[in-house]
């Protein structure tokens, strides 16, 4: 059994997670979000991170 912890996690359709939980020391909520991809091959990586960048963007663009 896990301990009992005070945070809500969302997993999307496209496999990435967003974890919600309240801050320890202030008024507040903070967001943690995971996001993930496949990468074809070394050569690549930088595009990939630069899609997963978007993604972040995009993500907390639609939690605020």
């Amino acid at each position: 059994d896990l301990p009992k912890s005070n945070v809500l996690q969302f997993l999307t359709e496209g496999g990435n997670l967003i974890s919600a939980r309240p801050s320890g020391t202030e008024p507040k909520i903070k967001f943690y979000i995971s996001v993930n991809t496949h990468l074809d091959s070394p050569d690549n990586y930088y595009e990939k991170e630069k899609e997963l960048k978007s993604l972040i963007q995009a993500i907390k663009k639609d939690l605020s």
